[in-house]
């Protein structure tokens, strides 16, 4: 008896160790500084221009500013200047909204790292790259 017993045992654990629980997707959090690193246009030739504009996002001094608050700043220069306003990021759907005056802007929010996301327009002929500045 005790021998079956043993095996009926071994059957369940050997069954239950046997299933896996599913991928579940990575949630990272918006909350942060973050410095653009890239822009892409749908169907806009790599040229000089695309180049140009890579250097010139690598020198600039833009950050976006997502506090936990539910506002948002970016940040134009080294003097603090810029545009704020207020956002929502849906972490379920990677829906981001940001208004500012009388705008909105929506994007698709996908994740590389917990430190790069990008942003995809809802047309989805943009994308920008940001990086986490951490300072």
């Amino acid at each position: 008896m005790k021998k079956y017993i043993l095996l009926t045992v071994v059957l369940i654990i050997s069954t239950l160790t046997s299933f896996t629980l599913p991928d579940t997707p990575e949630s990272y959090s918006i909350l942060g500084n973050w410095k653009i690193v890239d822009m892409q246009f749908e169907g806009a030739k790599e040229s000089k221009n695309a180049e140009s504009m890579r250097k010139a996002l690598a020198q600039s001094n833009t950050r976006f500013v997502f506090l936990e608050s539910g506002q948002f700043t970016m940040v134009l220069g080294p003097g603090g200047r810029g545009i704020s306003g207020g956002y929502y990021y849906d972490a379920e759907s990677n829906i981001l909204s940001i208004k500012y005056g009388s705008h909105t802007d929506t994007a698709l929010v996908s994740w590389e790292s917990a430190d790069k996301m990008v942003h995809a327009s809802k047309d989805g002929k943009v994308k920008t790259k940001l990086e986490r500045v951490r300072e």
